[in-house]
């Protein structure tokens, strides 16, 4: 009776969830993105160091190149595009395509895509060049070399303005246009132990109790940051002119410093030398800990803290910034009889071009935050719970809050909740559901083989948008060929 009520408790925790950074695992990514009780061996690194000392098959595993892929919209989905910008699939007379129409409801539609009015483009990846882990039946240590790159556009519904047009003396605001790119590599070094008995616990309610930490060496790549500000379209109320305010604040270290200044001819350009892409442009440090422990032999919680810390961008960093308006009221030509004369078009492009020259400034250093998130679990075994269940099944449910939007991260709650079954012990079969995060509904699907001695495990993170391709927003996938057991 005890196992039952306990179980039910865990059944209605008032959990509601957030988005984390999801590691290169089949398993985990079958799951949905659970880890924080479910996790072990190379798998607890970066999610729940204390995880580490979990029970597996195993005393060394090595981890080699497994390799995930997150990218995807908030807002356009497969179905919003072919309904509204690929024609009305029909043919005229001429053998050309007929356009789509849209009444006021098809651009409100449109509009409302955006979620609260601003949408986001996301792609992210995560390569893992080496992960080991070590255990006994007391303490494990684990180390791993991961590789993270990825960037972000947010986009305002507010550039979507020739739907309706402006009225005269209207002004449309263009301050959330965003974006950011990134690329640098964590060296993690995981510490994790069991604790034999805590006194103010019942040894008969919690055993195993593990805790872990997890230290950080960060080097950094290459960074972007585009910042718009002040940047608007008016319309005049007397005439048919629009003046444009532009306005933003922009910061670049590593790969793409030189090109970039090169290209708009500043004069940074040819002050940043000795550019090598492989080097790092900027370092810092991060920190994981966590902890987990055994309800009632059935019943696993975890709670963990990852990636604390920040990097220092302080190697080819450029400043730029800009604060422009011009104003078109119509196409001009250039005149003909006066030698030099452009047309306003030229001194409009002109004018675009004087925005970007000459901004540029060599920067001292930037920070920028590692991606924090807080990860709550509960993993339960029911067939210890349910004994006549067929095969090994287990459900879970996790909770990660980001504390903030640097890199992938969101502060948007995400809630996952995943399954595995094993009708035979070497056969997993995973599924999971997130809702909420940086893409919303997702429907997880994978499946694994255990060997003695090697893992494959191969999951798709959207299966949803597979079943459903019109609601298909965003593809996840991770494919992991390479994990051995000793």
């Amino acid at each position: 009776m005890k196992k039952i009520i306990v179980f039910s408790m865990f059944l209605v925790l008032p959990i509601a969830g957030a988005n984390a950074q999801q590691i290169a695992s089949g398993r985990l990514v079958s799951l949905g993105g659970l880890s924080t009780a479910v996790s072990t061996d190379v798998d607890a690194i970066g999610t729940n160091p204390a995880n580490l000392v979990a029970t597996s098959d195993g005393t060394v595993v090595i981890e080699l190149v497994p390799f995930t892929l997150n990218a995807g919209s908030d807002f356009m989905s497969l179905g919003l595009y072919n309904d509204y910008f690929t024609g009305s699939g029909q043919i005229d007379s001429a053998g050309k395509k007929i356009g789509t129409y849209l009444t006021q409801s098809d651009k409100q539609k449109i509009l409302d895509a955006f979620p609260g009015g601003v949408g986001a483009i996301r792609f992210n990846t995560n390569f893992r060049i080496l992960a080991v882990a070590v255990r006994n039946p007391v303490f494990a240590i684990g180390f791993a070399v991961d590789d993270w790159a990825g960037a972000k556009v947010t986009l305002p519904n507010s550039l979507l303005f020739p739907l309706n047009g402006i009225a005269p003396g209207s002004t449309v605001s263009l301050n959330q246009l965003s974006s950011a790119s990134w690329w640098y590599r964590t060296y993690s070094a995981d510490y994790a132990m069991k604790l034999s008995h805590i006194l103010v616990i019942p040894r008969d309610i919690v055993e195993n109790l593990e805790v872990g930490v997890g230290l950080k060496y960060v080097t950094g790549f290459s960074y972007t940051s585009i910042q718009s500000a002040n940047s608007s379209l008016y319309t005049s109320p007397t005439d048919y002119s629009y003046t444009v305010n532009m306005g933003f604040d922009a910061v670049r270290a590593g790969l793409l410093s030189n090109v970039i200044s090169k290209a708009v001819k500043s004069n940074v350009g040819d002050t940043v030398v000795n550019f090598n892409p492989f080097a790092p442009q900027g370092s810092g440090f991060g920190l994981d800990i966590g902890a987990s422990g055994r309800v009632l032999s059935f019943i696993k919680i975890g709670i963990s803290l990852t990636d604390i810390g920040s990097i220092s961008w302080n190697k080819n960093v450029v400043t730029t910034s800009g604060d422009t308006s011009f104003t078109y009221s119509g196409f001009s030509p250039a005149q003909t009889n006066e030698p030099g004369s452009k047309s306003n078009l030229d001194s409009l492009k002109d004018a675009f071009n004087n925005y970007f020259k000459n901004k540029d400034a060599l920067g001292s250093s930037v920070s920028t935050s590692l991606p924090t998130r807080l990860n709550i679990g509960a993993m339960v075994q029911l067939d210890q719970l349910f004994p006549t269940l067929p095969g090994q099944l287990m459900v879970a449910v996790d909770y990660h809050q980001g504390f903030n939007n640097s890199f992938y991260n969101t502060t948007n709650p995400q809630l996952v909740l995943g399954a595995e079954w094993k009708p035979i012990s070497l056969l997993p079969i995973r599924t999971g559901f997130s809702f909420g995060g940086l893409y919303g509904f997702g429907w997880s699907l994978g499946i694994g083989l255990d060997l003695p001695s090697w893992n494959f495990d191969i999951g798709v993170g959207t299966f949803n948008d597979v079943v459903a391709p019109m609601a298909a927003k965003n593809v996840s996938v991770v494919l992991n060929i390479l994990k051995f057991r000793f």
